[in-house]
C-alpha cells in the first residue's frame, strides 16, 4: 500500500512541476506497450508508461496518456491528452481533433497531419496554442461540464455582501445548535430601491437569540448602482470562512467532533455604503460593537460529546470597539469553479477606539485562478496574503494549517501577523476518467510569522519556514462526497485521510 501512495505522490510531484523534458525520438518503439486496437466501446487510457500506436493501427476514440509520452505513427479520429510527457508524431500520423501536451512538448515530423488545434503548456516554453487546416466538430469538443450550483447567490438576489444567506440550521462548539427559523427579505420582487433583511434564531448552547437587521437604499436604476446601508445585529464572527462551507463545517463537528472555526461574538451595528455589480461587489462600514468570548461550558456540547474535549474557545477581553473596514470583490463575468476565469477579494479594517485593545490594522487579500488547460482538465489555485500592522490582537492572528487550509498538518500549526498560503489543484473531470468520478491532484503550502521576523521580500525565508503537503483526491461528478488522501512535506512526513463533501477551496 505504501508502495502504490508513494507511486501516486510522485505524479503529484509531476504536476507540480509541469515542466516539459526532452525525448529521445530515437528510441526503439519495438520496446514500447502498443496501444490496445481500436474498441467499440472504450477511449484509450493509459497511465505511466511510454505509449505507441503504429502506422498500421487506427484509433476512432480519444487518446489520452498520463505520466508517459506517446509516439504516434498511426490514425487518430479523436483528440490527443498528454499530461506529464511529449508527444512525437511520426511523418505517418493524421490526427483529426485536437493534440494537448501539458508539462511537455510535441514534436512533429515532415509528413504528419493535425486537423485541430496544437495546444502545449510547459514552464519552458509557457502557453503555446496553434490551430491548423480542419476544425473540430462540435461533438469533439464537448467538455463535461458540473452543475453549477455554486453560484447560490445569483440565483438568491439577497446574497451578497450586505445581505448574505443565512443558514437556517448549523452546530458548532460555541453556539451549539443554532436554529435560524425567520429569514423575512423584502424588495418588492427587486423592483424596490429600498432592500430589507431580517434573520431571527437561537442558540441552544448558550440558550439565547441572535439575528440581524439590515435596511438598504440604492440610488439609481441600474445594475451595480451605489447604496448605503444601516445593520444591527448579535452573531458570531470568524476569519476562518475561507476554510469551509458552514454546513459541511456542521457535518464535522457534529458527527466527527472537530470544529475549524474559531468564533467570537459581536453586537452592535454598522453603518455604510455599497456597491453591487455583476463583476464587483463592495463595501465599506463604520462598526461600533461590543465583542466577548463565548462561553466554553456549553451543556449541550457536553452532552452530545461526552467527555470528549473541543479546542478551547478564543481567549479574549470583553470590549466596546469602534472601527473602520471594507471589502472589495472582483470577478470575471459569469465566473464559475471549472471554466477559466479570475476573482480577488480586498480586506482590510483599521480600529478607531477600543476600551481594551491596542490600535490595529488588519488586511488580506486572495486570488482565485480558474483555468481551463484542456478539454476536461482544469487547473485551479487560490492565492492568499496577509499582512497588518500595530498590535494585532492573539484572536485575530493570522493562521494555517488544517482542513481547508494546509492538508496534513495540525489546525493553524502556525500563527503570526503576516501570512503567505497557496493551494493548487489539477481536476482531471469525468470525461477524461472515462467514468462518474473525477481525479484531483493537488499541493497546498503556507507560511506564518511576525513582522519582527522577516519581511514579505525575504523568500528563501518564507519557503524555508514554511508548511506544504500533497494529494489526491477522487470524487462523484455531482459533489456530493470527495476523498482525499494527503502528505506532509518535510520534517512532519504524517498522512492525512479526509472526507469532503466540497471541494478543497
Amino acid at each position: 500500500m505504501r508502495d502504490t501512495l508513494k507511486t501516486i505522490f510522485s505524479m503529484v510531484a509531476m504536476f507540480q512541476l509541469l515542466t516539459a523534458q526532452e525525448i529521445d525520438t530515437t528510441v526503439a518503439m519495438e520496446s514500447l506497450e502498443p496501444l490496445q486496437e481500436y474498441k467499440e466501446t472504450d477511449s484509450e487510457i493509459k497511465f505511466f508508461g511510454d505509449y505507441y500506436l503504429g502506422a498500421d493501427q487506427i484509433s476512432k476514440e480519444n487518446v489520452r496518456v498520463f505520466g508517459g509520452n506517446l509516439f504516434l505513427a498511426g490514425t487518430v479520429e479523436g483528440q490527443i491528452i498528454v499530461v506529464g510527457g511529449d508527444v512525437t508524431l511520426e511523418s505517418t500520423a493524421v490526427i483529426n481533433g485536437r493534440v494537448v501536451a501539458i508539462g511537455g512538448a510535441i514534436f512533429r515530423k515532415e509528413g504528419s497531419v493535425v486537423n485541430g488545434e496544437i495546444v502545449q503548456v510547459n514552464i519552458r516554453e509557457g502557453i503555446n496554442l496553434s490551430f491548423n487546416e480542419g476544425s473540430l466538430s462540435e461533438e469533439e469538443s464537448d467538455t463535461f461540464e458540473f452543475e453549477d450550483d455554486f453560484n447560490e447567490h445569483h440565483e438568491w438576489r439577497y446574497s451578497n455582501l450586505v445581505h448574505p444567506k443565512i443558514n437556517w440550521f448549523i452546530y458548532n462548539k460555541d453556539e451549539g445548535f443554532f436554529w435560524t427559523p425567520f429569514n423575512w427579505r423584502f424588495d418588492r420582487g427587486g423592483r424596490s430601491s429600498f432592500k430589507t433583511s431580517l434573520s431571527l434564531g437561537y442558540r441552544f448552547g448558550q440558550k439565547e437569540a441572535a439575528g440581524k437587521l439590515t435596511m438598504e437604499k440604492s440610488f439609481g436604476e441600474g445594475n451595480g448602482d451605489p447604496a448605503l446601508f444601516l445593520s444591527a445585529f448579535r452573531e458570531s464572527r470568524t476569519d476562518d470562512d475561507y476554510r469551509l462551507p458552514l454546513n459541511e463545517n456542521s457535518i464535522a463537528t457534529l458527527f466527527a467532533r472537530q470544529d475549524f472555526y474559531d468564533r467570537w461574538d459581536e453586537e452592535g451595528y454598522e453603518i455604510g455604503a455599497s456597491l453591487h455589480g455583476n463583476v464587483i461587489e463592495a463595501k465599506v462600514a463604520y462598526r461600533v460593537v461590543d465583542i466577548s468570548p463565548f462561553d466554553p461550558n456549553s451543556r449541550l456540547v457536553k452532552w452530545l460529546h461526552g467527555e470528549r474535549e473541543f479546542r478551547a474557545p478564543l481567549h479574549l477581553p470583553e470590549s466596546k470597539v469602534t472601527s473602520l473596514g471594507g471589502i472589495v470583490s472582483l470577478g470575471s463575468l459569469h465566473r464559475n469553479l471549472f471554466a477559466t476565469g479570475i476573482g480577488v477579494t480586498l480586506t482590510g479594517e483599521t480600529t478607531l477606539n477600543s476600551d481594551s485593545l491596542d490600535h490595529f490594522d488588519r488586511l488580506s487579500a486572495t486570488v482565485y485562478l480558474d483555468w481551463e488547460m484542456a478539454p476536461d482538465i482544469i487547473f485551479r489555485s487560490r492565492t492568499m496574503m496577509g499582512d497588518s500592522k500595530g498590535e494585532l490582537p492573539q484572536f485575530r492572528v493570522f493562521g494555517v494549517g488544517g482542513l481547508g487550509s494546509v492538508s496534513a498538518h495540525p489546525y493553524k500549526v502556525q500563527t503570526g501577523d503576516r501570512m503567505v498560503q497557496l493551494n493548487a489543484e489539477l481536476l482531471l473531470l469525468p470525461n477524461f476518467m472515462e467514468g462518474d468520478h473525477y481525479l484531483s491532484l493537488f499541493f497546498d503550502t503556507g507560511h506564518t510569522w511576525d513582522k519582527s521576523d522577516y519581511s514579505f521580500t525575504d523568500f528563501s525565508s518564507i519557503t524555508n519556514s514554511g508548511i506544504s503537503a500533497v494529494g489526491i483526491g477522487i470524487g462523484d461528478e455531482d459533489r456530493h462526497w470527495r476523498v482525499n488522501i494527503a502528505r506532509a512535506l518535510g520534517v512532519r512526513d504524517t498522512w492525512e485521510t479526509t472526507f469532503r463533501f466540497n471541494i478543497n477551496f
